[in-house]
């Protein structure tokens, strides 16, 4: 509920507020009267509570007495942009850093479709339709599926906060059922063997390879004994992470916090720290012949390490265990792969002395490169 409020200057002139309260802001909204009586702000203070609800909703107005006619209080349409603005700032406290910058990369599509200075209202099942038509030329359907999911986080919100009358309705683009794809095992020896690439990258997907981690959690968590921690706060799946290393694997991983914390230092954005692993790593596919557009990546090393634990334990549960999955259901996208097709492509792990053979579990000493060469990843 409003408050009416009152201050009186230092020769005695009172000034009225409205005093609007509300556990979503960290300051209360205070509103002038304009009034020279009691009498006339407490009428002007019944128009604030007759639109407090839209107040706190962040609705803007312009109120009777603002116009100078004696006119209504009017509704101040906020553009797309101002409202997409506002959310994003919700998000920003709500969700992590990668994901607020993936709303971010959506919404500013999605506005060049809308424009920025369009009324909210003006979206409409159409105009997902032209969103989906115009990048359906630029993106592949999964990316077009990456941006409506942020969308639709934001009209429903629209929508909650009374924003948007009716929820426009989202029809995701159909996707083909394309399979996970991994580096075969002669392929990332011919990777290790490339002079395209530094030795301590080397090491760094030797890394990956080894582990199955993503790429930020290599990077955003911190050596406790034998044991990377990835906090909560960085962890995809909200939960902390313990994940054990061997001793070549702490050298490794000590190199590659040395390398982030002087990109720090030289105030540079973590982003592009972390995108040169990438590019790396595409380089090197290139230098062999594997590289296809959108489909090889970095990730490509965590689903290697699964379909190889997959083919050495023949246990499903065990692998979602070792990724860290949250449900079995995410991990069964590698039992699509037969055994004998994984044994074709990992020759090593295949029969009764898989694991004598695994390459990397046999005894490797010290990683490949040693010592950090502030030049590496410059």
């Amino acid at each position: 509920m409003a408050y009416l409020r009152t201050k009186t200057n230092r020769v005695g002139k009172q000034y009225y507020y409205s005093i609007v309260k509300s556990v979503k802001w960290e300051k209360n909204m205070r509103i002038p009267l304009d009034a020279d009586t009691l009498e006339e702000a407490e009428i002007k203070h019944q128009e604030v509570e007759d639109n407090e609800k839209g107040l706190k909703r962040g609705q803007r107005y312009v109120w009777s007495w603002e116009n100078g006619n004696g006119n209504k209080t009017r509704i101040v349409r906020q553009t797309i942009y101002q409202i997409i603005e506002k959310w994003l700032d919700i998000k920003k406290t709500n969700v992590s850093f990668e994901t607020h910058r993936r709303y971010v990369i959506s919404l500013n599509c999605f506005m060049n479709i809308t424009g920025k200075s369009s009324p909210i209202a003006s979206i409409s099942n159409q105009t997902i339709e032209d969103f989906k038509k115009f990048y359906k030329v630029h993106h592949s359907p999964h990316g077009i599926n990456v941006n409506l999911r942020g969308i639709k986080a934001f009209l429903r919100w629209s929508y909650d906060e009374g924003h948007l009358k009716t929820l426009p309705k989202i029809v995701m683009m159909k996707t083909p059922q394309t399979k996970p794809k991994y580096i075969r095992e002669k392929d990332f020896q011919l990777i290790m063997e490339s002079d395209s690439i530094s030795d301590w990258y080397k090491d760094a997907f030797r890394l990956y390879h080894s582990t199955g981690m993503r790429r930020s959690e290599v990077i955003n968590g911190h050596l406790e004994g034998s044991f990377l921690i990835v906090s909560a706060e960085y962890s995809k799946t909200r939960r902390e992470l313990e994940i054990p290393l061997e001793k070549w694997m702490i050298s490794v991983v000590r190199e590659i916090h040395k390398a982030r914390d002087k990109h720090i230092e030289q105030r540079r954005n973590l982003l592009t720290f972390k995108d040169k692993f990438t590019k790396a790593f595409n380089v090197a596919c290139k230098d062999i012949g594997i590289y296809l557009e959108g489909q090889t990546n970095l990730h490509c090393l965590r689903h290697t390490f699964a379909v190889r634990r997959y083919l050495q334990t023949r246990d499903l549960y065990q692998v979602c265990k070792e990724l860290n999955h949250t449900s079995i259901t995410t991990t069964e996208i590698y039992s699509q792969f037969s055994f004998k097709r994984l044994e074709q492509d990992f020759p090593s792990l295949a029969g009764n002395g898989a694991k004598k053979c695994d390459l990397d579990t046999q005894k490797v000493g010290t990683p490949t490169y040693i010592g950090y060469n502030p030049h590496v990843l410059n």
